[in-house]
């Protein structure tokens, strides 16, 4: 007893009412339904999935997705406190779901840059092989041109050497049949050419003797050969044919 006062286990009344407004306070606020963690949770759902998250970080999005479903109907049965556990879990998947996707998308884009600097090396292989081929065909063609030119040199030298420098004169022979030998111009209409290199020892082409060594005029000119010919066919000697047709 304290002043006269038997002190008993219960609460003072104004502190009894204070508990208990605090509980009302505390179901009210409980029974309110959670707009702006729903909006927040539908914003990032909304955000992971125009980024593409679906395609990226399927698990992560689906998991998010489910969850925003569940918030909302657990809403709608005004399940609040399990409704904002859900929203939780959803906005966590969103936001996993779009880290997930830009890493990929970074990824891609490096192995992207990867293919298309690949694909400029390659190119760029492509076109130096083909210049060095085509250097080599042109080398190569080059190199045949002055093979062949070489060979036609080297032909043009041994048929030389295989040319008669000189003639001695046989029996029944004339100036028209030692220019039809192949060996001389292997062409009778020539003769006038054999006739003009020895004036020193033949003063008609008609008679040239047995023995006489003759010298063959060599290095004319194609002019200095036509204009042999045109002057055979005009002296007309040795029953040559105009055509120039080798003797028999």
């Amino acid at each position: 007893m304290i002043h006269g006062r038997e002190v008993s286990g219960q609460l003072p009344m104004p502190n009894r009412w204070l508990i208990f407004f605090s509980a009302i306070l505390l179901l009210a606020a409980c029974a309110k339904p959670p707009r702006q963690e729903l909006d927040a949770t539908e914003y990032l759902v909304a955000r992971a999935y125009a980024f593409q998250a679906p395609s990226y970080a399927v698990e992560e999005y689906q998991a998010a997705f489910s969850a925003l479903e569940d918030g909302r109907r657990l809403i709608a049965e005004r399940d609040y406190p399990a409704a904002q556990e859900a929203l939780a879990f959803a906005r966590q998947h969103a936001l996993r779901a779009y880290g997930v996707t830009e890493m990929a998308k970074a990824r891609k884009a490096v192995e992207a840059e990867f293919d298309r600097l690949a694909e400029e090396d390659a190119g760029r292989k492509a076109e130096e092989e083909a210049r060095r081929k085509a250097e080599e065909e042109v080398l190569r063609k080059a190199a045949e041109e002055e093979a062949r030119r070489r060979a036609e040199e080297e032909a043009r030298k041994a048929a030389e050497l295989r040319a008669f420098t000189d003639y001695r004169v046989g029996s029944n022979e004339t100036l028209a049949s030692i220019a039809a030998l192949p060996g001389v111009y292997g062409d009778p209409l020539l003769w006038p050419l054999l006739y003009q290199g020895n004036r020193d020892q033949i003063k008609d082409p008609r008679q040239i003797y047995v023995g006489q060594v003759l010298k063959i005029p060599r290095g004319l000119m194609a002019s200095d050969l036509e204009l042999a010919r045109q002057k055979a066919r005009e002296m007309g000697l040795f029953d040559l044919p105009q055509n120039g047709v080798k003797l028999p």
